[in-house]
Parts: C-alpha cells; sequence; structure tokens
C-alpha cells in the first residue's frame, strides 16, 4: 500500500522512477502510480518546481493526452497518480517496412494533434519517443509522460495556471531520449516547441519505414547522425506512402529550428491534407 493506493503490478520504468498499475481503494478505480526515485538534497527545489508544473499538466484536456489526476506525498515517497491506459506502445505495434498508408494516417494525424493541443497551452514534451506514444486496445493514440520531463520557470508576474502555461520551457541542460532528440537538445540549447516537431519528425519517419531516420551502434553514433546526417527519404523504403510525405517529414528533421514546420497544428494540417488526397501535391 501506498497511501490509499494499492500497487499491483509494475508496468513501466524510466529515467524519474518506477510506474505501477493501483488499485484507488478510496475511490474503487484502476490508477497508474508512478513513484519517483529519490532526489538528493540539491534536486529538492526541482520537486517543488515538478509539483508546480504537474498542475498545469494535469489541467490539460485532450483525448490524445494521458490525464494526470494528482501529485502525493506518502510514507516519504513523492509519487503521481494518471490514467491508466489499457494498450500497446507504438515502438511494438510497428512492422518491418512501415505501416500500410491508411493505419500512418489514423495514428499520425491525431498523435500531432494531441502535441498540437498541448503546445497552445505552452506545454512541450521534451521526450518524444514511440515508447511514449501508446495506442489504445479501442486503436486510439495517447501520449505518455506529457511535460513531465524538467522544465524551469522564467521571471513572470504572476503564478496563476494561466501565466504558468505561457512560460513554461525546457531546461537547457540535456535531458531526453538520443535518437529522438533535435539537435539543438543534444547540444544543451534553449528548447521551444519547435524541439518537439523535430522529435515528431523522427517518429512519423518511424512509422513511415519500420526504421529510425538516425541509426548508429553507439551513442556517439547516433547523435552524429543527429546533427549532421540526412536521412533516405520515407517513399525510398515505403512507397505506399504518398511521395509529398517525403517533403513534410524532410521539413520536420530540417537541423535548424527556424527550417521546420514552425506550429504542431501546422503539421497537423499538412498530414490531414495529404490523408485527403495522397496523389496531389501540396504548396510549397
Amino acid at each position: 500500500m501506498l497511501s490509499h493506493y494499492r500497487l499491483i503490478e509494475r508496468i513501466g520504468e524510466g529515467g524519474m522512477g518506477v510506474v505501477w498499475r493501483a488499485l484507488d481503494t478510496a475511490l474503487e478505480r484502476e490508477v497508474a502510480v508512478k513513484v519517483l526515485r529519490p532526489q538528493p538534497v540539491e534536486d529538492r527545489h526541482r520537486l517543488l518546481q515538478f509539483e508546480k508544473e504537474a498542475k498545469v499538466v494535469a489541467a490539460l484536456s485532450h483525448p490524445g493526452i494521458v490525464t494526470v489526476y494528482s501529485v502525493e506525498e506518502a510514507d516519504g515517497e513523492r509519487f503521481f497518480t494518471m490514467e491508466l491506459i489499457s494498450g500497446t506502445n507504438l515502438d511494438k505495434v510497428l512492422p518491418a517496412g512501415g505501416l500500410p498508408r491508411e493505419r500512418f494516417f489514423e495514428l499520425a494525424v491525431p498523435m500531432v494533434e494531441a502535441v498540437a493541443a498541448a503546445h497552445s497551452r505552452g506545454v512541450i514534451h521534451g521526450d518524444l519517443m514511440p515508447g511514449n506514444v501508446m495506442v489504445t486496445d479501442e486503436g486510439r493514440v495517447k501520449i505518455l509522460d506529457f511535460g513531465l520531463a524538467r522544465w524551469r520557470q522564467p521571471q513572470a508576474t504572476t503564478t496563476t495556471p494561466e501565466a504558468l502555461t505561457r512560460t513554461l520551457s525546457v531546461e537547457t541542460k540535456i535531458s531526453g531520449t538520443v535518437p529522438y532528440m533535435s539537435p539543438e537538445q543534444i547540444q544543451g540549447k534553449p528548447l521551444d516547441a519547435r524541439s518537439d516537431i523535430f522529435s515528431l519528425g523522427t517518429i512519423l519517419y518511424e512509422m513511415a519505414t519500420g526504421v529510425n531516420p538516425f541509426p548508429g551502434e553507439t551513442s556517439a553514433d547516433v547523435i552524429a547522425a543527429v546533427l549532421k546526417d540526412q536521412p533516405p527519404p520515407p517513399s525510398r523504403l515505403n512507397p505506399e506512402l504518398p511521395r509529398h510525405l517525403d517533403r513534410v517529414i524532410e521539413r520536420c528533421l530540417c537541423k535548424d529550428p527556424d527550417g521546420r514546420l514552425p506550429t504542431a497544428l501546422e503539421l497537423r494540417d499538412e498530414l490531414s491534407a495529404l490523408r485527403r488526397a495522397p496523389g496531389a501535391p501540396l504548396e510549397t
């Protein structure tokens, strides 16, 4: 037991802590409980900031984003509770050679739309990858751990939830999953929503082709590829997909943030247009 939560089964583990399937005995419903790893004294301020930021993320209401219920402490353990999703991580459902055309768009459009919804509230993810995207048993997409990476709060004249959503940005220190990190993230530069656009580009490329656009035997190889290499067009690996998808993904993977599609909403619109008219060229 952890407070009034009965921990049933360990279902995941990451850098921040361990995730359990649990029973909320007070409300008699199953939830996911993520128990945070113990933090050194000097990181205690990060936990306080985490609690404030988790409230902002909990305020996000979108069918494609996992719902955060609470941030709590019991028996000396810090943890948060969230919606329990029944399904499979995206990386487990990608076939060799990539997804068929219609299935690609069925998953890609709502995934990008969920990111756009969060960006509209000033929240960016910072660790988008197939392992943080769940395909539910009903076939819908849910993004996990949204906004629960490291953050900082710039100077602001107010601390209302509305103000926090306008001012949150990821810390300028390397944090993420290397094959899906943007060049500026790898270099430890300040990040904005365009870093998530790059990460979405790597996910879309993998969905389209079945392979990561920046492969390597070591982390150093992958980092070098992200910073310098241009992957082959997705249509060369999966001819079933619209050829103009190459241009969309290529823009997402631009090394310079200024060359990328500026918003996830525009990326959603591009994908929706390709889905409706896969053979028609889009204006550049």
